[in-house]
Order: C-alpha cells, then structure tokens, then sequence
C-alpha cells in the first residue's frame, strides 16, 4: 500500500471518528429532550410526528432527485433500516423515559446498543470483532445488568421502562447493520428513513385526531422538539453517523455510542434534576470503561 492510499485510509478514519462522535454528542442531548417533551406536554407519538414530519418535509426532494440509487427490491434491509431508526425506535423509547430516568436510559439505550450491533454485525455481516472490543462489549454490559438488577433488588417499578429501552436499543441496532448491508450514501439514507417514516406515520396520525392535540401545546415545546428532533437529530446527526457507519464499520462506529450516557445523565441532572443513584453511576462507569477497551482495537 502507497503512502498516499495510507494517508487516505487514516484520514477517512479520522473523519469517520469524528462524525461519530459529534452524532454520539447530538444523541447524548436527544434522551433529556426526550424525556422533558414526553413528560411534560407530548406523547412519543407527537414526538415521531414532529420528528418525521419535520425531517421528512426536509428531505422529500432529496429522494425523489435519488430515487433510483435505493435498492428498493431489498425490502427487508429496507424496512430494517426504515423501522430501526423510526417510529418504532421512539415510541420505545420515548414510553421508557416516561418510567426510568435520564441517566437510567441513557445507560440501558447506548450502552447495550454496542453489544447488539456487535451481534447483529456478526450475523448478518460476518464482522467478526476483536478480543478487546468483546471484553469491551462485557464490560458495557455488566454495568447494564447492574442497573437492572439493582432496581429489581430494591422493588423498583422501572423493569417495565427498561425493557422499552432495551427493545429500542435493537431497533438501533437493526438500522445500524441494514445501512452498512445497503451501502447507501449517508443523505440517501438519512432521506429513506425520514420520508419512509413521514409517509406511513403521519397520514393515521391525523385521521385520528392527533392534530387536535398538538394544537394545546405550547409553542415553545413545539419549536424545541421540532428542531431538536427533525433537524438536528433527525438529519444532521444521522448523516453524521451514516459517514462513522461507513468509514469504520457497524461495530467500530456503534461502539462510540456508550460514550454517550455521561453526557446523557449531566443533561438530565441539569435540564430535569434527574438524580443520579449509586447504581446509575456504577452503570455509566462500567460503559465507560467499556469502551475504552473496546476502542483499542479501533485504533490498531
């Protein structure tokens, strides 16, 4: 290999690196927001709505100017791909921040979300990933299973919340592996999502009577989620991950994903006064931990 094609390679990593985490850093922010709209004057579906709509309004002449570079015969990875990143990945969500909190979701969503690409990559990609991204990936667990079972020891009424997360979490995991199978351009990608989810969700989302409710809230709430959301989280983000996604790999780019959760629970602290238990902080130092030992390979 030519000098020239290594510095190419290096400098596509670099920009891959950090295209995931500036999207690991709009993410962080995403799971307060969330949880301050779900439980303040939204549902999740007036989220999905404000997200995709906005989103999808944005980026309908960019599919239709594209329309011939999506495999659409691929209909599995297609619809993997639509659903994993899409309505049902906030319905599950947003419903789990309505029970655990800040710090808890962003332990349970992101810090199991490497383990599951991990595996799904494995499956359908044949990634195999490295002894040290594997411990990694252990070690991110644990502090999971620790969040988990702490709440169960104590009689906590959270399970219900965090087994929302969890599911939303694969639904992550599913788009994360369907777009590096379908190998699409990031805006195409970030477009097919977007549109896909605004064409199905919002036509029944009307007709039965969501408008109504959208037009008791206040202004405010409705211009913060729609931005955050549909624009900054919706577009900008995902096409900076979609980059991540395809200069590093499935694996590799979701393991950025863990380091989100310290953000996450400051945010949380500071926006919505969320505390932050033993159990919590344990779980974030373990995600932590993990993805430090996971990145080493990522940099070898």
């Amino acid at each position: 290999m030519s000098a020239t094609t290594t510095g190419g390679v290096a400098a596509g990593r670099t920009v891959g690196v950090l295209a995931a985490l500036f999207a690991v850093s709009v993410w962080a922010a995403w799971i307060p927001v969330t949880r301050l709209g779900v439980v303040t004057s939204l549902s999740p579906w007036d989220l999905s709505v404000l997200r995709f709509g906005t989103a999808g309004t944005l980026l309908l002449p960019v599919l239709l100017m594209r329309w011939r570079d999506v495999p659409w015969r691929r209909v599995g990875a297609l619809a993997a791909m639509i659903a994993g990143a899409g309505v049902p990945y906030i319905l599950a969500f947003g419903y789990g921040l309505q029970v655990a909190n800040s710090g808890q979701g962003a332990v349970l969503g992101p810090g199991s979300n490497s383990a599951l690409v991990a595996v799904l990559a494995f499956l359908v990609l044949r990634e195999v990933p490295a002894r040290s991204r594997v411990l990694g990936l252990a070690i991110t667990l644990l502090g999971v299973g620790y969040v988990i079972a702490n709440d169960v020891a104590l009689g906590g009424v959270r399970v219900e919340g965090f087994l929302l997360i969890l599911l939303a979490s694969f639904c992550w995991a599913a788009y994360t592996v369907a777009s590096r199978l379908l190998l699409l351009d990031p805006l195409t990608t970030t477009a097919v999502v977007s549109v896909g989810n605004a064409v199905l969700l919002l036509p029944a989302y009307f007709a039965l009577g969501g408008g109504e409710a959208l037009a008791q809230v206040p202004a405010a709430d409705l211009w913060l989620q729609a931005l955050y959301q549909g624009v900054l989280t919706a577009v900008i983000a995902m096409i900076a991950y979609a980059h991540a996604v395809q200069r590093l790999g499935a694996t590799i780019a979701a393991s950025f994903t863990p380091l989100s959760p310290v953000l996450a629970t400051g945010f949380g602290a500071l926006l919505l006064g969320d505390r932050v238990d033993v159990a919590t902080a344990f779980g974030l130092g373990a995600v932590a931990l993990g993805v430090v030992v996971a990145s080493r390979s990522a940099r070898r």
